[in-house]
């Protein structure tokens, strides 16, 4: 009987060491899922970090980018204006030559063409240059009514008598009209 009690004990540890043997298995094998799951995860997680740490660094770089485009333009736009500001400076303090106002003068009252009477407008600084201009040329003089002052850097308004038309041929609308033209090349040069 003790034979039959043993076989029947190594039959059970046999089917027990079995079943624990393919419960290790088993759980190995679930461990070993788990766990290439949990990398899978792991790699995922990761890409997706990645990819948003990608994404975070291409819009910095173009806020960046952006930021530097500005700052240069801003600058540029600086020295523009600084060039302009002395220009206008410069025009202010240059004397108006008696064949620079005599040249803008008749360039205005042939822009009117045939106005009849017109009144010349200047700056104070220039208003006994431009009524010996007037006084020396015959047909400047029977076309100018009258000579007065504005304010103005030099150059000179023509108005016509009845106040309908006017050319402003002054050196500060001059610069105006000149500086969209010259800007862009100075620009060029400069920059």
């Amino acid at each position: 009987m003790q034979t039959i009690s043993d076989a029947v004990d190594d039959k059970v540890r046999e089917e027990a060491q079995h079943l624990v043997n393919e419960a290790e298995e088993e759980s190995k094998k679930e461990l070993d899922k788990a766990r290439a799951q949990r990398a899978a995860r792991l790699e995922a997680e990761k890409k997706r970090l990645l990819t948003d740490a990608r994404e975070e660094a291409a819009r910095i770089t173009a806020q960046n980018a952006m930021k530097a485009r500005q700052t240069v333009a801003n600058a540029k736009a600086s020295v523009l204006d600084a060039i302009v500001t002395q220009a206008r400076a410069a025009l202010a303090k240059t004397p108006t030559t008696q064949k620079s106002l005599a040249f803008l003068i008749s360039d205005a009252i042939e822009g009117l063409g045939r106005p009849g009477k017109v009144t010349l407008s200047v700056a104070e600084k220039d208003a006994a240059a431009a009524r010996e201009i007037v006084k020396a040329d015959k047909k400047l003089a029977d076309a100018v009514k009258d000579v007065t002052t504005c304010d103005c850097t030099g150059g000179v308004l023509v108005q016509t008598e009845d106040n309908t038309l006017c050319i402003d041929n002054t050196y500060t609308t001059r610069l105006e009209m000149l500086l969209p033209r010259i800007l862009p090349e100075i620009g060029k040069k400069l920059f």
